[in-house]
């Protein structure tokens, strides 16, 4: 009897010694498992989402030539801001509006002579590039959208000032980096190319299109993107 009740109680502790080792390696498994799971949803998703951004700008001059267009009419490098909205549909994609403008001057013997504002708007779309650093993102762009040249400009021969702006459609395409610093904020950088005609010309309350040809805008930008 007594050696029964010993054969039995050295079976169930042999029993639950088993089930304790393979519940713990069933644990450890999951444990490994749910690990592996966790640190790949854990990877931050930097793209999808509303992103709001500001920035400054970095505007080379613009040269406009055509039939209509005595000589070559030019403007200096200058400098403005910009404002960007933008929505990623997934890691990959997103679509995104900006508009912006900068401040140049006109070029030496450039009729007529102002200080003139360089604006673009634009609609487009981004790819992302993947990189083995979440927080640093690497993309492409692609755009159309309208730029214009404004200005209150002055008559050299007769000191009347006037409004003068010259506008058309465009498209551009450019490249950039955004970095995060926080799980919200990012510094972005980048360039982009703008190409089409400033075929549309508005002067002291007349307006018409104009034959020129067609020229490029170069934006070097970097600001902020934040995440709501």
């Amino acid at each position: 009897m007594e050696h029964r009740i010993g054969s039995t109680a050295v079976a169930a502790l042999v029993f639950a010694t088993i089930t304790a080792t393979h519940s713990g390696a069933q644990r450890t498994s999951s444990q490994r498992a749910d690990g592996s799971v966790s640190s790949k949803l854990l990877r931050p998703d930097r793209t999808s989402g509303l992103t709001l951004g500001v920035y400054t700008l970095a505007v080379p001059g613009v040269s406009i030539s055509g039939v209509d267009v005595d000589g070559t009419f030019a403007t200096d490098f200058g400098q403005g801001a910009g404002l960007s909205v933008d929505y990623g549909i997934n890691r990959m994609f997103a679509v995104f509006a900006s508009v912006d403008v900068a401040k140049q001057r006109t070029s030496d013997n450039t009729y007529p002579s102002g200080t003139f504002g360089l604006a673009h708007i634009e609609i487009g779309g981004r790819a992302n590039l993947r990189t083995s650093d979440p927080n640093t993102i690497p993309y492409l762009s692609a755009s159309v959208g309208r730029r214009g040249l404004g200005a209150q400009v002055t008559d050299d021969q007769t000191g009347r000032q006037f409004d003068m702006g010259l506008s058309g459609y465009m498209l551009a395409a450019g490249g950039g980096v955004r970095h995060f610093i926080s799980p919200s904020l990012a510094l972005d950088g980048g360039v982009e190319i703008g190409y089409g005609s400033f075929n549309h010309l508005s002067q002291a309350g007349q307006e018409g299109d104009v034959l020129v040809n067609s020229t490029t805008s170069i934006r070097l930008r970097g600001g902020l993107s934040w995440r709501p």
